[in-house]
């Protein structure tokens, strides 16, 4: 369980975690997160958080945004927030690392997702985009779906697909974490 303080870091993806307040903290109101985001590697895939809404508070640096298709470039100090449900994506712009506070309201269980995805970027268990293979994905994301899922294939697709991997990739020795 994430404490205030602790520091995680993704080498795959060149991000850098640090809770500020968990969901614990704040008796599941808001999940806050201090992010330092590398220049030069790619973001992560179009996703979707259905549970919560992703409030940015860009503290140094430029990151560009893409929210339902549109690309918007945010130069700090500025703030940008992405409604519950939509598909987005970012990649920060320029040779400088970005900096953002992050508020994920309500905070339902996405630290855990974050320090399961980023243990296993870690330990090396990810590709060079911090994408765990298929078993493993489905073993975490069955769990987290509601926190972090692909805009496509279609959820209804997504959840039936880990339901029927997750169990597989459990029997192969894949383990939530």
């Amino acid at each position: 369980m994430a404490r205030a303080g602790q520091v995680i870091r993704n080498p795959a993806t060149g991000e850098t975690l640090t809770f500020v307040v968990t969901a614990a903290d704040s008796d599941g109101s808001v999940l806050r997160i201090d992010v330092t985001a590398d220049p030069h590697k790619a973001g992560p895939p179009l996703h979707v958080h259905r549970g919560f809404l992703e409030r940015h508070h860009l503290q140094a640096g430029k990151i560009r945004f893409t929210l339902r298709g549109e690309e918007h470039l945010v130069e700090a100090p500025s703030r940008f927030e992405i409604p519950r449900g939509a598909p987005h994506t970012f990649r920060v712009e320029g040779d400088e690392p970005a900096r953002t506070i992050v508020d994920h309201e309500p905070a339902g269980t996405y630290e855990r997702f974050l320090e399961k995805m980023y243990g296993l970027a870690a330990e090396g268990k990810t590709d060079e985009k911090g994408v765990p293979n298929l078993l493993q994905a489905a073993v975490v994301g069955h769990e987290h779906l509601n926190d972090f899922s692909l805009a496509r294939p279609p959820y209804v697709v997504q959840r039936a697909l880990f339901a029927v991997l997750a169990p597989l990739g459990r029997l192969a020795g894949y383990r939530s974490r």
